[in-house]
């Protein structure tokens, strides 16, 4: 078997293992060990393996930007980042000067700040997170 063989029979086995999972990284070596392949079967040695890095570093770089754009820069929010936008129920006033207030969201009870007071009972959105305060705002109903 040639070195050119070798170089394809591995681009193919890359290629397949892409397939399974999906992470685009092993595409890009897929396809350098198909052009170190080509290369192979007209230059032995040390050539192919030099194209292959150097193609696989290439396709890598110049492929990165393009994978994060699409598939978007917002990681999917977690723990209490999850919270905002999200609505409460005021379950103690909310009053700025006395500096008191708590809010429910879903089952838990959270201390709550307003810029205004916020009656019990009505339903504010979270706007912001302060270590374990929460920034509401009352929602017009």
């Amino acid at each position: 078997m040639t070195a050119g063989i070798a170089w394809l029979i591995a681009a193919i086995v890359l290629l397949i293992l892409e397939v399974f999972t999906g992470t685009f990284v092993i595409l890009w070596v897929g396809v350098a060990a198909a052009i170190a392949g080509g290369f192979a079967f007209f230059a032995g040695g040390w050539v192919p393996w030099v194209i292959f890095f150097v193609a696989s570093g290439g396709l890598l770089w110049v492929s990165r930007p393009l994978a994060h754009k699409l598939r978007g820069h917002s990681p999917a929010k977690t723990n209490v980042d999850a919270l905002i936008g999200q609505t409460a129920v005021v379950v103690e006033t909310i009053d700025p000067m006395a500096n008191v207030g708590r809010v429910r969201v879903q089952s838990d009870q959270w201390r709550a700040r307003a810029e205004h007071v916020v009656e019990t009972g009505r339903r504010v959105r979270i706007v912001g997170i302060t270590g374990t305060t929460l920034k509401v705002e009352p929602i017009e109903e």
